[in-house]
């Protein structure tokens, strides 16, 4: 029996290593083809997702970006188009070779990438474009329309913000904003004015010194924190020089937008003072003149009269005489005194 070393039949077996070194340079070329695409992803998050950057900035950034991230770079150019704003790469020009992606923001198309070959390539998935290069471009074009969004949303937030403070500013009612503990943030120039403090001390300072009693205090954040606003809240407070006046507050609380704890109170002041001194003058003037018409005596309605002798019948049913009738219902003295004719026919008697 022998127990050399048998050959080895190598029969089949160059086939099947050409299709194992066909399979690892298939699987090669998908991992750098994956690679690349991640790398791709990362340099566009870069451009794209950094907070703070002006909205064509990010754009020029883009274009500079997709170009190397395309098969043939040195012949790739592109458009983005937002809103009728055009934006190019310097080498832009059109061709037969392109492919597009919509950009939408909140369902809406609002602008669109093109990508253009100046040259002829291979065709592959979509033309001369793979089936990464498409992956990536509609990556890109979601990315940008959640910009837009983000962009148009900060604008909206901004110019929200603009214009609360041009109210806040302009307004000719005193409006501060204060935190839940009491220290005020901000007061306009009307709250200024009528407290009689600076824009230096009032921000940062306890609201209670604007109050005439700490109890005022107390008496508005229950009533403002149990119903969320109040309108028309009567309230008493005083000036930096003590003065107390009597004022209405408008209020509703501010709370955090993440977990609706209350952060602090909006207050829209309008001192009532003078108007309520007057209010009161009024009321004191209406009570006086009443009590006045209350001591005038009137005579009105029929007054019942003898024909012959000239008597009036009082509301008790007597008969009196129309002096003492007339003194009785009126503040009317009489004086006696004869007339020319009744001072005759005495003479003449």
């Amino acid at each position: 029996m022998s127990f050399g070393r048998q050959p080895v039949s190598t029969k089949g077996k160059t086939g099947s290593g050409k299709k194992v070194r066909e399979n690892i340079g298939e699987n090669t070329g998908d991992l750098s083809e994956r690679i690349r695409e991640l790398n791709s992803l990362h340099e566009i998050s870069d451009v794209i997702d950094r907070r703070g950057r002006p909205f064509p900035e990010i754009i020029e950034g883009v274009l500079k970006v997709i170009p190397r991230i395309m098969t043939y770079p040195e012949i790739t150019c592109a458009r983005i188009t937002i809103d009728d704003e055009v934006y190019q790469t310097e080498n832009f020009r059109q061709s037969s070779w392109h492919m597009e992606s919509d950009i939408t923001s909140r369902c809406n198309v609002v602008g669109a990438i093109e990508v253009f070959y100046l040259e002829d390539r291979p065709k592959s998935f979509e033309g001369p474009f793979t089936k990464s290069e498409r992956g990536l471009l509609d990556n890109i074009a979601s990315r940008l329309g959640r910009v837009v969004a983000r962009k148009r949303s900060e604008e909206m937030l901004t110019e929200s913000e603009e214009r609360y403070r041009s109210l806040f500013e302009d307004s000719s009612d005193a409006i501060y904003t204060v935190s839940r503990d009491g220290i005020i943030l901000d007061a306009n120039e009307a709250a200024l004015d009528l407290f009689g403090y600076s824009s230096v001390e009032m921000p940062g300072m306890s609201v209670l010194l604007l109050y005439a009693t700490p109890e005022e205090r107390k008496r508005f954040q229950e009533e403002v924190e149990k119903k969320g606003s109040v309108k028309n809240f009567e309230v008493k407070l005083k000036k930096k020089d003590g003065t107390v006046m009597d004022c209405l507050y408008t209020s509703s609380v501010r709370r955090s937008a993440s977990n609706s704890d209350i952060l602090g109170y909006h207050c829209i002041i309008r001192d009532i003072t003078e108007s309520k001194r007057l209010e009161q003058e009024r009321q004191q003037l209406i009570e006086d003149l009443k009590s006045a018409l209350e001591k005038i005596k009137t005579l009105r309605g029929l007054i019942p009269i003898c024909a012959s002798c000239k008597k009036i019948r009082d509301d008790s049913g007597f008969w009196k005489g129309i002096e003492e009738y007339i003194e009785a219902h009126s503040n009317a003295i009489f004086s006696h005194g004869l007339c020319p004719e009744c001072q005759k026919l005495l003479e003449e008697e």
